[in-house]
């Protein structure tokens, strides 16, 4: 085994620079979860539970925002569920067998 002596400055120097790519190969990391974040048309419309078609005319009418990577569009799931929560409406039972829209 082979013995190497450094200066603790170099030393120092040598660890902060580690401790710098860490974080930086960290940050890699954390976005790599975000890029799960994202749905195709199958999957937004299986979320919805609507068709291709309706997500088509969402889309031409710019009620929910989408990225295209050559022929496939992809929608941010945040943009998708603020669009669920704001737009869509829900139907109730009431108790007496009637429903109601909220």
């Amino acid at each position: 085994m082979e013995i190497v002596n450094i200066e603790a400055g170099t030393f120092m120097e040598m660890n902060n620079i580690l401790f710098k790519i860490e974080k930086q190969l960290k940050g890699l990391n954390s976005s790599k979860s975000e890029l799960n974040e994202w749905l195709d048309n199958q999957e937004v419309c299986i979320l919805m539970n609507i068709s291709d078609r309706k997500l088509l005319s969402l889309r031409q009418k710019g009620l929910i925002p989408f990225s295209r990577i050559d022929r496939k569009v992809y929608y941010k799931k945040e943009d998708i569920l603020n669009y669920m929560r704001n737009n869509l409406k829900t139907h109730t039972n009431n108790g007496n067998g009637t429903t109601s829209i909220e």
